[in-house]
């Protein structure tokens, strides 16, 4: 069946989350910039806000100490202790450096080319509803996509890889699950949540993460347009 919509992941697919973090890590923690490998640091960094998100999607945990804990968890895959003081530090200028986010390259022209094929396009995203609409914003995505085709968790009030935030998503589509796909860079998020609502899936795997379970996606991408190759 051939695919009609395509949704998209927003942090670190559409966009480069690594670069804020960088920016935010080599002046916050400058002793610890030579020695340590930031995109190992950064996936650390995903994987305890994955794993926080849960926590506190069950009101276990307020948003900001989720925010100081995810960096405090990333250090101690390297055993190294850090105060809450400098991980309040680390969150106040992470939070500068995304207002100067930027596409990946190739996201526009990918985008356009999608819009004019007759692909419905939205996006799906774990996050603060007014934090992550900002960033859309800032990105310019809302001149592909449309408002109501834009899934927040906490305006949906259920988060990935729960299969009931793709299920809310297809409602708003006059389409089978089988004709939608989603496209990520989370292994579990973003491969392993949409097959539960019976979604196609294709992982962006530009982060060379290795895959957690069996479970086989329509396809894996380094270059997100080469899903194209997946279309048609």
């Amino acid at each position: 069946m051939r695919i009609k919509a395509i949704f998209f992941d927003l942090d670190d697919t559409l966009h480069d989350h690594l670069k804020p973090f960088h920016d935010t890590f080599k002046e916050i923690f400058p002793e610890y910039y030579k020695t340590i490998s930031i995109e190992t640091l950064y996936l650390k960094f995903r994987d305890a806000s994955d794993f926080l998100w849960e926590i506190y999607n069950r009101n276990e945990i307020e948003l900001v100490e989720l925010r100081i804990q995810r960096i405090i968890h990333a250090f101690k895959d390297f055993d190294i202790p850090i105060s809450n003081e400098n991980a309040q530090q680390f969150q106040k200028r992470y939070e500068i450096q995304l207002n100067h986010i930027e596409l990946f390259l190739g996201v526009p022209e990918l985008l356009t080319l999608l819009r004019n094929q007759g692909y419905l396009l939205g996006i799906i995203t774990n996050g603060p509803t007014e934090h992550q609409l900002k960033k859309i914003e800032l990105l310019g995505l809302s001149k592909y996509i449309s408002r109501d085709l834009i899934f927040i968790s906490d305006e949906v009030g259920v988060a990935k890889p729960n299969p009931a935030i793709f299920n809310e998503a297809g409602k708003k589509t006059i389409y089978a699950p089988k004709e939608l796909l989603y496209v990520g860079d989370s292994w579990t998020n973003d491969v392993i949540g949409p097959s539960g609502a019976g979604w196609k899936s294709i992982w962006y795997n530009h982060r060379k993460r290795k895959p957690i379970s069996e479970y086989k996606p329509l396809g894996e991408v380094k270059i997100l347009s080469d899903i194209l190759r997946f279309l048609y």
